[in-house]
């Protein structure tokens, strides 16, 4: 009888306990992060009695979580990949949004200036035509100016989703550090997992995932040790390494991110990947970035060409035409660690050459040495010693020291990057744009042969000379001479080029024959140099003279278009690999109300058949009692 009760009790016990595991997880069936948890039973020790074994009844041999390791990290990771995807996608989209706009996106700004310009050209004698290109000249230029805007504010939205992230990990790095003492000590102590705490530290891991990729190394004691980038410690055990947003040390309104490790401070925003952090950062230094500096480039290609097409044309006054715009130097920024005092000048010297990359300049012990800020990669062919008789050049921009720097100094050139928001027009008198050419050739009436002379075509509209008067007469039909001396070859339908024009003579000139050319004086009808400033959109004067303004329009518009789409279809994939993992996750960790509705029904059952044996247990004994009454 002693046996049957002391079974009867352990079973009570037993089942009591596993009723009270199934009533926490129904009550957590909602808990965001809880994981299931199951009892497991094993028979107590047995009694020998004699050469019988008797069962001494159940036990309860642990409580523990239903979980699987390989799936909680998997669902980790893709909550990490979704989160940097979706930050990623959101701010793609608006930078699209704000370029492909059909009426106030770059395409349309535009080809409503370049209307403009054909407008002229159509009528270059008209002052209102010529009134309405410059303040389409100022529209245009207003809405490179806007576009700059947006891009500034993405960049300072960038800041406070960095600043935002970093308090947020920080509280999130805080908590795990505290939960692993609370797990060690309870571990330690009762030499049991501590289901409730683990269930609270794998959820503060997959929150902290949501907003920047880790990994996570599991100690002895039962702790984790967290870790981020290139194996920065975040958390070791109970402690929290604190991740802080330092200016970066070229532009004050630039956020970086940073950690103390072994004494100072170390920048680790280039390593952090993963998460909506890891998404915003790799926004900014990639689409970010580069449609800021390509607006530049842009801006500086369509003004500097315009200057120098309306220069080398005639204005109403019968002046050589000026400016219309004016181009902004390049930005140089000096690191604030820098010990000397030295400064770099940036001046523009070849647009075609310009590629928008920004410039890391360091001067170590072997010289100055320059290298690509978005790859690292160190570039080559840079020529100059940097002095202003023999400046660098690199990448179309030439650079200029002011005075001496010190060993460990550093620069950053931005060569386009505040291009679309500083340009302005300069012109305001709408007879100084130069619709004529400036210079126009004749064929001399007395000519005998059937010689023709082509209009002229400005190459170089700062040549002192550009506008001399210049007499080629022929010697022979296959030699002639310019305003009286040499001999020179003819050769039907060669270029000659003087003075900053070009001409081209054709057919078959006879010795005394003459051509001339000079500056194009009183002509109100003409307007070639307005013609050329109309094709400019599609002349060739980027990257190396292989593609035009237009084709690099409609490259950045189309570039933004496909990262977008394809941030899009990211963004959607990483969803549904969250979700699949997620399902996974649920179907092993999750509570199921109906499993445990079953098993409610099952430990009940079995408590009250316990119950009823120790009550037979009981009757037994009082049984045996009253026989000896």
């Amino acid at each position: 009888m002693g046996d049957m009760l002391g079974n009867a009790l352990s079973g009570l016990v037993s089942y009591q306990r596993a009723l009270a595991t199934t009533s926490h997880n129904i009550a957590n069936a909602d808990t965001e992060g809880y994981s299931r948890q199951k009892v497991d039973f094993a028979t107590r020790v047995p009694s020998q009695s004699g050469n019988l074994t008797i069962g001494s009844g159940v036990k309860v041999s642990s409580v523990s979580r239903v979980y699987s390791s390989f799936t909680v990290d998997q669902l980790r990771s893709s909550q990490s990949a979704f989160a940097q995807a979706d930050a990623y996608y959101q701010l793609t989209t608006q930078v699209d949004n704000a370029l492909a706009d059909t009426e106030l996106g770059l395409s349309a700004s535009l080809s409503r200036f370049y209307n403009s310009l054909q407008d002229v050209a159509d009528n270059p004698s008209s002052i209102s035509a010529r009134q309405l290109m410059l303040a389409e000249a100022q529209g245009l230029g207003d809405r490179f100016a806007d576009m700059s805007s947006q891009m500034d504010t993405l960049d300072r939205e960038v800041n406070t989703r960095i600043n935002a992230s970093i308090s947020d990990i920080n509280d999130l790095s805080k908590q795990i550090a505290d939960i692993n003492l609370m797990i060690s000590k309870t571990q330690g102590q009762f030499g049991t997992d501590a289901n409730d705490l683990l269930d609270q530290r794998d959820q503060a891991l997959l929150e902290l995932n949501e907003l920047i990729g880790t990994t996570s190394v599991e100690q002895a004691d039962g702790s984790v040790s967290v870790f981020i980038g290139n194996g920065e410690a975040l958390v070791l055990g109970e402690r929290a390494i604190t991740m802080r947003a330092v200016t970066n040390p070229f532009e004050p309104g630039r956020t970086e991110i940073a950690m103390d490790v072994g004494g100072s401070t170390a920048v680790i925003s280039g390593s952090l990947r993963g998460g909506s952090l890891g998404g915003t950062l790799s926004f900014r230094d990639g689409v970010l970035n580069d449609t800021h500096n390509e607006l530049g480039r842009i801006t500086i290609a369509i003004a500097d060409t315009l200057n120098s097409i309306n220069s080398g044309g005639m204005d109403l006054k019968g002046a050589q035409g000026g400016a219309i715009f004016s181009v902004p130097d390049p930005d140089v920024f000096r690191s604030r660690n820098n010990s000397s005092a030295a400064e770099i000048t940036a001046q523009i010297t070849d647009v075609s050459a310009l590629n928008g990359s920004n410039t890391l300049i360091r001067l170590d012990g072997s010289g100055w040495r320059f290298f690509d800020e978005s790859s690292g990669a160190e570039l080559t062919g840079v020529t100059g010693s940097g002095s202003v008789a023999d400046p660098f050049v690199v990448g179309g921009v030439s650079l200029s020291l002011t005075s001496a720097a010190a060993v460990g100094d550093q620069f950053l050139l931005r060569p386009t990057r505040g291009a679309a928001e500083n340009l302005k027009v300069v012109m305001t008198d709408p007879a100084g744009i130069a619709a004529a050419a400036a210079t126009r050739s004749t064929a001399d009436l007395n000519n005998i042969g059937s010689g023709k002379i082509s209009e002229t075509d400005v190459l170089d509209s700062s040549h002192p000379n550009l506008m001399d008067t210049v007499d080629i007469q022929f010697l022979s039909a296959t030699t002639y001479q310019i305003n009286g001396a040499g001999s020179f070859s003819y050769a039907s339908g060669s270029d000659i080029t003087i003075n900053g024009n070009k001409v081209v003579i054709t057919g078959s000139p006879q010795a005394g024959d003459s051509f001339t050319i000079g500056a194009n004086t009183n002509a109100l009808g003409d307007n070639r140099n307005l013609l050329k400033m109309a094709e400019a959109e599609s002349s060739k004067v980027l990257n190396g003279g292989s593609a035009s303004i237009q084709d690099t329009v409609n490259g950045l518009v189309g570039n933004i278009a496909v990262a977008t789409r394809s941030a899009q279809i990211n963004q959607q994939s990483q969803e549904n690999l969250l979700n699949q993992t997620r399902s996974n996750q649920q179907a092993i960790s999750g509570v199921n109300l109906d499993e445990e509705a079953a098993n409610l029904l099952k430990f009940q059952q079995a408590y009250q058949a316990a119950a009823q044996a120790a009550g037979v247990a009981n009757d037994l004994f009082q049984a045996l009692m009253g026989a000896f009454r």
